[in-house]
């Protein structure tokens, strides 16, 4: 299945916290939240946390267009938390892109 040209971009961004490392990925959280929300075209950027692994952080996010999500990708903030993330997270951010069944 394709990803429509002009409809929402639904991504879930997962991050593994290193052992030790889960509050400090936490704290950096509210900065991104707070200023990705404000960006044109974020519909939904909500972080959450893993009830069975406390260190597995996800972010559901939905954005309006891949142009919007193209511009969020090469925000100084997310860039900023990008780097963080390499060096509290066991791999990254791992990205998956989504697209609504029609059901």
């Amino acid at each position: 299945m394709t990803h429509p040209e002009n409809g929402p971009v639904v991504l879930i961004a997962r991050m593994q916290a290193r052992p030790g490392k889960e509050q400090e990925l936490r704290d950096a959280l509210p900065a991104l939240v707070a200023a990705t929300r404000q960006e044109d075209g974020c519909l939904t950027y909500v972080p959450h946390q893993g009830l069975d692994d406390p260190g597995l952080l996800v972010m559901h996010e939905v954005w309006q267009s891949e142009e919007h999500l193209r511009a969020h990708s090469d925000s100084d903030h997310l860039r900023r938390f990008a780097e963080l993330a390499k060096t509290l997270t066991v791999g990254g951010i791992r990205i998956e892109r989504l697209t609504e069944l029609a059901v």
